[in-house]
């Protein structure tokens, strides 16, 4: 596993699944981590089973003050900031003449705006490391077939992820950042409330991919980590499916 060892990590919405995955391996290859959520109580419990790696601090990500206030609390406990992980986000499985006027902009507003806000204030301090952002985006933002029905407006915001990716590239090059996306497919703990009393359900997503399974966790969390690495330093701006190949043996 590539070190972090000396890199400070700022990841969003790590309470549970991709975004703890990927803390506890950014914390097992050293980095000093920094998880951020708006459920407190969740980034407590991983934060006090890190050994001390991972600290946390609340924020909702739609509120400027919570952003703004949790890249302080970063700078004040590590001094730097060297990969931005946007993970944090609001997913809505509903048909589209369903969805509230709410919760239409509620998905548009943390998928999207609010993760790009964040983005924007962030650059200061990865320019100063010549840092990354990597930005946990979704198959339903790159796919429309199965399972990516009802997902309509969450996969637009993913979508709209994916191209503020490729389009920051080009801007944030000239400052010594990169930046790139993650597009997980079905993943245990994003699914687990669909898929855990329907087990058909569960075998039939099960068969849509090449490697017939649902990805756990650390399946995302090594890919972040290598596009975050020294590894990757030729790479930006790409979009890469982590979701074994669903949308090859069944999209």
């Amino acid at each position: 596993m590539t070190s972090f060892k000396g890199k400070v990590v700022f990841i969003t919405g790590a309470g549970t699944g991709i975004g703890r995955g990927t803390a506890e391996l950014f914390a097992e290859a050293g980095a000093n981590v920094v998880i951020a959520g708006r459920r407190e109580q969740k980034v407590m419990e991983v934060a006090a089973a890190s050994g001390g790696r991972i600290t946390h601090v609340r924020m909702d990500l739609q509120v400027k003050a919570d952003r703004d206030h949790a890249l302080e609390i970063v700078l004040e406990r590590h001094g730097r900031l060297d990969v931005l992980v946007n993970n944090a986000a609001h997913q809505l499985w509903k048909p589209f003449m369903e969805q509230t006027e709410q919760e239409i902009h509620d998905v548009a507003h943390t998928n999207l705006i609010s993760a790009a806000q964040l983005i924007q204030r962030a650059v200061p301090h990865l320019q100063k490391t010549r840092g990354n952002i990597v930005n946990i985006s979704s198959t339903a933002g790159r796919w429309t077939p199965m399972p990516s029905q009802h997902l309509s407006t969450y996969g637009a915001s993913k979508a709209g992820i994916n191209h503020l990716t490729r389009s920051l590239a080009s801007e944030l090059g000239p400052l010594g950042i990169r930046i790139n996306a993650v597009a997980p497919g079905l993943t245990h703990a994003e699914t687990s409330s669909v898929t855990a009393s329907n087990p058909q359900l569960k075998e039939m997503l099960e068969g849509m991919t090449a490697l017939g399974r649902i990805g756990e966790p650390v399946d995302i969390a090594r890919v972040v980590l290598f596009l975050a690495s020294d590894q990757a330093g030729w790479v930006t701006g790409q979009v890469i499916d982590a979701s074994g190949g669903w949308q090859v043996a069944g999209g």
